[in-house]
């Protein structure tokens, strides 16, 4: 298992919140080697816990920033004070090198860039909020679109992440991203006939007039 992995399970397996490893990890979890590198870590987590995440991650010496879109983002300071607007926040230390922030003349708001240079310790954790219903899983950007919990949510030993064929399904926005090629290509290939099917089946309900995952 990679080492950065292992450290936020570690940080975060004993909070009452459920969580689950997303991204690129969660692909080579599935795979069950590093395919390639990656620039950080992401970590699936569901809406109604998002306050106790922000409370325990500025407990645990982290700064929580939610994004705002357009290259800001807000820096929480009280979780009373929240925009709300996107579906993930990125936490991270003094020390950490992946994101540069720039002031702004609004309080709290900051002009962000991102460097891609691979997080090497963990310093940095970005957390996307989604919903379940009913004991299915809900794809974010169509909620008509769902996964029973436990085909949804995989697990290696105490690892949970999330299924290949859900995570495709976010990365197929935008295929052409570095890497997501690949992912898709590998995981593809170890799926089952069931998930191939039902991300066959989404795919075509996201994308009537075709995809090249298709």
């Amino acid at each position: 298992m990679n080492q950065l992995v292992q450290e936020v399970v570690e940080l975060l397996e004993e909070q009452e919140f459920e969580y689950a490893v997303c991204g690129g990890q969660a692909i080579d979890l599935f795979l069950g080697y590093e395919s390639r590198k990656h620039g950080d870590i992401d970590i699936l987590a569901y809406w109604k816990d998002r306050n106790n995440i922000i409370t325990y991650m500025n407990s645990r010496g982290f700064q929580v920033y939610e994004m705002l879109g357009g290259g800001y983002a807000h820096k929480i300071t009280d979780i009373k004070e929240q925009y709300l607007v996107k579906r993930n926040i990125f936490c991270c230390t003094d020390d950490c090198e992946l994101v540069h922030l720039m002031p702004t003349e609004k309080k709290d708001i900051y002009g962000i860039e991102f460097d891609h240079v691979g997080e090497t310790k963990l310093n940095f954790v970005e957390f996307l909020f989604n919903d379940k219903e009913e004991g299915n899983f809900l794809y974010a950007r169509n909620k008509e679109i769902k996964r029973e919990l436990g085909k949804a949510i995989l697990w290696d030993k105490k690892v949970p992440y999330l299924a290949p064929e859900m995570l495709l399904l976010y990365k197929s926005t935008d295929p052409n991203r570095e890497g997501y090629q690949q992912d898709y290509d590998l995981a593809y290939g170890k799926m089952d006939q069931e998930q191939k099917a039902w991300l066959n089946n989404a795919l075509t309900i996201l994308y009537p007039q075709g995809h090249i995952w298709l």
